[in-house]
């Protein structure tokens, strides 16, 4: 899933930028993608030329966190990004304002950090170095991610 020619809707709802090697992106996205399109959230990889240029990235740089880019021209970044997403499905939007109440959104902050220092090696994938014969399997976090 590569964004080499893709045309920007002149009405967009909002953009969700997100690392497309990154694997526990990739099939989040694949789980969720349905749910949020239809909210007009669309999805577009922080590596596509029109997206590092959009947000004003250098050559080879790539954000911590994912961003999200709102119909009023906002960039939000990480679990606010994902705060905001929630917030547009019914569902969801319960969970959308727990992550931005003072205390869950520490919380939020310090999970949403750990997944991303780790979502290399989340899951059965792992696309760094193997450094021990065993890789620690992280089933817990896999599981939540890949809850529709």
């Amino acid at each position: 899933m590569t964004e080499t020619n893709v045309q920007i809707p002149k009405n967009p709802g909002a953009w969700a930028f997100y690392d497309h090697r990154c694997p526990v992106c990739r099939a989040t996205i694949g789980r969720w993608r349905r749910v949020f399109e239809a909210r007009r959230i669309e999805f577009a990889a922080l590596q596509s030329p029109w997206v590092r240029e959009r947000l004003g990235l250098a050559p080879g740089e790539l954000p911590d966190e994912m961003k999200l880019l709102t119909p009023d021209g906002r960039i939000l970044g990480g679990p606010v990004a994902i705060a905001w997403m929630c917030r547009r499905v019914l569902w969801l939007w319960p969970l959308g304002v727990l992550m931005v109440v003072p205390v869950f959104d520490t919380i939020a902050r310090g999970v949403y950090r750990w997944v991303a220092r780790n979502r290399y090696c989340l899951g059965d994938v792992c696309e760094l170095p193997v450094i021990h014969s065993e890789r620690r399997r992280h089933l817990a976090a896999t599981t939540f991610l890949e809850a529709p």
